[in-house]
């Protein structure tokens, strides 16, 4: 075999290598090449999950130490001191340890001196006349109440007892005068209204009723007598 033929068949068989070899590779990068760019999309979606949440992280720690530096300063512990001194006061108040005073109104309610109606069951006050009135001061927002400067509460007793009418174990004789604080045009509306129990007590059994707006009214502390 001469040197040409030689020369012509070692330049095939290399032709056919490199063919083979070139399918081969782009075989092998036709199968790999997606599975790596997923892979590689898959890790960079990761990566910013991550990273959004550390900065999320950071933020909420940055938050963190700044309430609690605001509220280690002096300025804040002061007003938090008097916020909380406050709110035990009004607490001391709504439980009937402190006077109020402020505006409101004052109602004044006698036993009929109507003839057809004087000194009968259905002209005098009673203790169920006194709790309706009662009601309907607290349903119009009131914030304290008295009967005869004897402070009113939640649990307080009031009861008929003969001609008078006992309040926490104070006797109360007529004319009953109820004070009430709170604003004084709105309570004085309702209760002045002729659909108010006090309107019904003077319209029907001509029962003694005035009410009275008055801006400096004083209810006292409770005075609870067992």
């Amino acid at each position: 075999m001469n040197d040409v033929m030689k020369k012509i068949i070692f330049g095939l068989i290399s032709t056919v290598l490199g063919i083979l070899i070139s399918m081969s590779i782009r075989e092998k990068t036709e199968i790999m090449s997606p599975m790596s760019i997923e892979k590689i999309e898959n890790y960079n979606r990761e990566l910013n999950v991550v990273e959004n949440q550390i900065n999320v992280d950071k933020e909420i720690i940055s938050h963190i130490k700044s309430s609690i530096e605001e509220k280690s300063s002096p300025a804040y512990q002061d007003e938090l001191k008097r916020s909380l001194q406050n709110e035990l006061k009004e607490l001391k108040i709504l439980s009937g340890e402190y006077d109020i005073k402020g505006e409101g109104i004052v109602i004044m309610i006698d036993d009929s001196k109507n003839e057809d109606y004087k000194n009968t069951n259905l002209g005098i006050i009673h203790d169920i006349d006194i709790m309706i009135i009662l009601n309907e001061l607290k349903a119009a927002g009131v914030d304290a109440i008295s009967i005869n400067d004897v402070r009113v509460m939640g649990d307080s007793e009031i009861k008929c007892m003969g001609p008078t009418v006992k309040v926490d174990g104070h006797s109360k004789a007529t004319p009953f005068i109820i004070k009430a604080v709170g604003d004084m045009e709105m309570i004085y509306n309702i209760m002045s209204d002729k659909n108010s129990y006090i309107n019904l007590l003077e319209t029907t059994y001509y029962m003694d009723v005035k009410v009275k707006k008055n801006k400096n009214i004083i209810i006292p502390k409770r005075d609870r007598r067992m």
